[in-house]
């Protein structure tokens, strides 16, 4: 009887092996734009005065909101995000990327004037939180702020090509929704302070992560 050769022995072993690896969780291939360094900081509510920086030491929590933009942090945190001392992260929304995918729900927005082209595309929205190292309670609102325009932004994922759109006049303001994405990532929504519109911008290239007054 004909043994086998050993490269032919060696590739179906190797086969195997690959067969039984577990799937990775990350982005394959990563994306090196959704790596996000940043630092927290302290402004008054207007993004812009700069006010004593707490002595606490503190952590970031940062969980998702799944099917809308607002609302509650359905979707907990899919990779955890450490605060270093001098309030410096990395946010690398690579990793879990895979767990984000699983836990996203069909879109249902709360607000009815707002709607979303394709209806199956889904979203999520990254809702970063600042608390104590030993506390469950929010020192502030969080906000993204672009510290070249001062602009508050949302982060935000769609996973397909997708438009959302909405209009409503909300406490005097005039608001519009048009945001659209070219294929399943994560978007940078600037959010008007006054009347204005909800829409996509370059990543920015100075961002902070602005914790306010409550």
């Amino acid at each position: 009887m004909k043994r086998a050769p050993v490269t032919a022995l060696f590739g179906l072993a190797t086969l195997v092996l690959a067969a039984c690896t577990p799937k990775s969780e990350d982005a394959d291939p990563p994306h090196e734009d959704w790596i996000i360094d940043s630092h927290v900081i302290f402004p008054e509510k207007n993004g812009r005065t700069a006010r004593p920086t707490t002595t606490e030491r503190l952590r970031l929590w940062v969980p998702y909101i799944v099917d809308d933009f607002y609302g509650q942090q359905n979707a907990g945190e899919i990779s955890p995000v450490d605060l270093r001392a001098n309030l410096g992260f990395t946010m690398n929304l690579n990793l879990g990327y895979n767990r984000l995918e699983r836990a996203l729900v069909p879109t249902a927005f709360q607000e009815k004037w707002m709607s979303i082209e394709p209806k199956e595309a889904r979203v999520a929205r990254v809702s970063p939180f600042v608390l104590p190292v030993d506390g469950i309670t929010p020192i502030g609102n969080a906000e993204w702020l672009d510290t070249d325009t001062g602009a508050r932004l949302m982060l935000v994922y769609v996973d397909r090509p997708a438009r959302i759109r909405g209009d409503v006049v909300y406490e005097g303001r005039s608001l519009r929704f048009d945001i659209t994405s070219t294929g399943a990532g994560y978007l940078w929504v600037k959010q008007p302070e006054q009347s204005g519109e909800y829409t996509v911008v370059p990543r920015p290239k100075h961002l902070v992560l602005a914790v306010m007054p409550q």
